[in-house]
């Protein structure tokens, strides 16, 4: 063996585990990012049902609101007809 055939064993030795430890901690970077990915999608999940919690409420004082405002308004349309005669 000459030095050129030595040189392109030992590069390519170098070569392949630079690959192999590339793709190593690359496979550990996706595991890493699937476990944010799912954190993140159990935050959102949490986030959601407590808006709808709060919203329910709200949207039931609101619609207790319009109809108070919609009686009121009928009481007032009653004696405001006797008021004009």
């Amino acid at each position: 063996m000459d030095i050129t055939q030595i040189f392109i064993i030992i590069s390519l030795i170098v070569i392949s585990l630079a690959i192999i430890v590339s793709t190593i901690y690359l496979v550990s970077l996706i595991k890493e990012l699937q476990k944010a990915t799912e954190k993140v999608t159990e935050i959102l999940n949490d986030t959601h049902q407590i808006t709808s919690s709060v919203a329910k409420p709200v949207s039931s004082f609101s619609e207790f609101l319009m109809g108070f405002k919609n009686g009121f308004s009928l009481f007032n349309s009653f004696f405001n007809k006797e008021d004009k005669q």
